[in-house]
């Protein structure tokens, strides 16, 4: 599995903004050697999804909108578009795959997804 580069940099983003602190978009951007621009879309995407907010003031920045124990990887994936569906069957529109009701490792495939949303749903931001 190869990830995005939005979930890449989501996700380190995250980790920084897990510290508690605010933090400026320049700043994860700094310290992360990402793309300021390149951030400021991952921002976007991440908080219509509920998962960061902003802080105004002098202190101001980004902070995690919950708790980093119940944001997950899965979440932070789903928000910037990262599908974990390694085949378009098990994606929103099984029926639009051809061989769908007589597929031989569609089985296999689904276990794969099943164990790969599991993993990156208990995986979350509180990493220690």
């Amino acid at each position: 599995m190869r990830f995005t580069t939005y979930t890449r940099y989501a996700i380190r983003a995250l980790l920084h903004l897990s510290e508690d602190q605010p933090k400026s978009l320049r700043e994860i951007s700094q310290k992360e050697r990402i793309p300021e621009r390149f951030l400021e879309q991952v921002f976007l995407k991440l908080k219509r999804a509920g998962l960061v907010r902003g802080k105004r003031g002098a202190r101001g920045g980004y902070v995690l909108a919950r708790p980093k124990g119940k944001i997950s990887w899965y979440d932070v994936m789903e928000a910037v578009g990262e599908g974990i569906s390694p085949v378009p069957c098990l994606g929103k529109n099984p029926e639009n795959c051809p061989t769908y009701n007589e597929c031989l490792v569609r089985k296999y495939w689904n276990e794969y997804y099943r164990l790969t949303k599991e993993f990156f749903t208990k995986l979350t931001l509180d990493i220690k």
